[in-house]
């Protein structure tokens, strides 16, 4: 097999015109990747039924024979990573021995909340905890009526498992593979080099490493697509709410394709000022928007709710995120949302741990370990408890005040939390905050996978490149949004999320291979 130009080198191939490595397409892969996103989204356009029906039925074949897989990858990637990460192997450094990191931890975290959770905080946050508290199969089992006040720590407990520990398990697996690949052995910054201790020098710029980063490129595109789609829904909720605007496909594909724009017009500023920037922002409003419902919300019932979740989220983490079910209503329901979220953070991987790895250089195993798992999933915490505890409190006093509008539409909850909060001298402006963070929060994630996948087609300073990918981003989400709606981005998130479990497990193997010295 002749050996072809991997995504991370910039030379084109001998029989490609110049000009097309010029503006960032320098080998045959990444024409590969333009020609198959370029094929779905004129496919999908042109025969809606039958892309929504295949798409479906690829969903649901994965959900009923390989659900296990989701399951058993994410908890065997938390229980791996977290002994990893506190064994002696935790003092290897992401770098020389002596390398300072290259970000202040508050840059660096800021980096990693905007890159790996994005403006699905707001979208979940109110409506996923109230539709749990409508229904969940843990109930009956613990001989709990839904929609009661037993059913609240049930709800929350779900809520922060699909956000909390195992997710960031997936991105820690990767960032620390190709991180030590890369800022330790001096190799390339590519996803396919977290495989390098199993596929070795012979092959990993050949076929089976090139394939692996054009699933990542997949993987990267169908994850920012289901985030921006839904990302968009709620902001056409929020302005909705403040200008009148209707809700409406034709409205979120407009605002897709805007901020898609401005997302590309921000990753050409770089990670240094763009993504940083903007991450920092986020921080800050997120913060503001916290401290308002905290406060104009049931505050002191949130503290010790606060309280009551953390500890119930550390008690059942294990047990609940390796539940499977075992009747087709548990199935149905697990597809909806754990195997949806898992197939979701294994969709965001490439991108967020390749990320990851690009920011902590410098750092060690167990301060990344620490980092990504620990202090993100305490912010979960918060943040869940705040906005899904304040939408169960309304919905307790009064049945419907938030159920009613999210059973409409999901991206309503958070403008009906806001707007029940009582201050209607403040009901506009919390309204505008939350829309412009995911504003913000839908840019900060499209800036960075750009960036990203520029990177993994070895044109990261190819200003054509970045600008191509930023409408590729836009064409997609449309195209989802128009197949199915949520179920649509909900199955593309599965399907492609089961060979990045493989991937996942297979990095992680080859990180304790490249640990004990298997190295090849």
């Amino acid at each position: 097999m002749a050996q072809l130009t991997g995504f991370g080198d910039r030379r084109g191939s001998g029989n490609q015109p110049a000009r097309l490595a010029r503006v960032g397409f320098p080998n045959t892969s990444s024409l590969i990747a333009v020609g198959v996103v370029a094929t779905f989204v004129i496919g999908s356009a042109a025969s809606i039924e039958t892309s929504s029906a295949t798409l479906i039925g690829a969903k649901d074949w994965v959900v009923h024979y390989l659900d296990w897989m989701f399951v058993g990858t994410a908890t065997c990637a938390l229980v791996g990573i977290v002994g990893i990460g506190f064994s002696p192997l935790g003092r290897v450094r992401l770098g020389m021995d002596q390398e300072a990191p290259e970000f202040g931890n508050l840059a660096w975290f800021a980096m990693l909340l905007s890159a790996g959770l994005a403006s699905g905080l707001l979208y979940w946050a109110t409506a996923e905890p109230v539709l749990h508290f409508q229904a969940n199969p843990f109930l009956a089992p613990a001989g709990i009526a839904a929609a009661t006040e037993a059913a609240v720590p049930s709800a929350l407990r779900i809520t922060v498992l699909h956000w909390g520990l195992h997710g960031w398990a997936f991105y820690v697996v990767i960032a620390l593979a190709i991180g030590i690949q890369s800022h330790r052995h001096g190799r390339p910054l590519t996803f396919r080099i977290a495989l390098y201790p199993l596929l070795g020098k012979r092959y990993i710029d050949r076929w089976p490493g090139l394939a692996i980063d054009l699933l990542a490129l997949f993987g990267t595109v169908c994850g920012v697509a289901t985030s921006i789609g839904l990302a968009a829904a709620g902001m056409n909720a929020t302005l909705g709410r403040l200008f009148g605007l209707g809700v409406s496909t034709t409205h979120q594909v407009a605002i897709v394709f805007a901020v898609c724009g401005l997302g590309a017009a921000s990753a050409l500023s770089g990670v240094a000022r763009g993504v940083r920037r903007l991450s920092e922002v986020n921080v800050w409003i997120s913060l503001l928007l916290l401290f308002a419902v905290a406060t104009l919300g049931p505050t002191l019932h949130l503290g010790g709710l606060l309280f009551d979740t953390l500890a119930d989220y550390a008690s059942s983490f294990l047990s609940v995120g390796a539940w499977l079910a075992s009747t087709a209503d548990e199935q149905s329901w697990q597809a909806d949302w754990t195997i949806f979220y898992w197939g979701w953070w294994l969709a965001w991987t490439p991108f967020v741990g390749l990320f990851i790895a690009r920011i902590s250089k410098g750092r060690s195993v167990r301060e990344v370990v620490v980092g990504v798992l620990l202090v993100p999933a305490l912010v979960i915490v918060v943040w869940m408890t705040i906005f899904g505890g304040t939408a169960l409190h309304q919905e307790l006093a009064e049945t419907g005040a938030v159920s009613v509008a999210v059973n409409q539409d999901y991206s309503l909850g958070i403008v009906a939390v806001i707007e029940n909060l009582g201050h209607p001298h403040l009901e506009a402006f919390l309204i505008a905050v939350a829309a412009f963070l995911l504003f913000t929060w839908m840019i900060t994630s499209l800036d960075s996978a750009t960036l990203v996948l520029c990177m993994l087609l070895g044109a990261e300073d190819a200003a054509p490149a970045k600008v191509f990918w930023g409408i590729a981003l836009a064409a997609v989400t449309c195209a989802l949004m128009l197949v199915g709606g949520v179920s649509a981005l909900q199955a593309a998130s599965i399907v492609v999320g089961l060979p990045l479990a493989i991937i996942v497990l297979l990095a992680g193997v080859g990180l304790v291979a490249d640990f004990v010295g298997w190295s090849r």
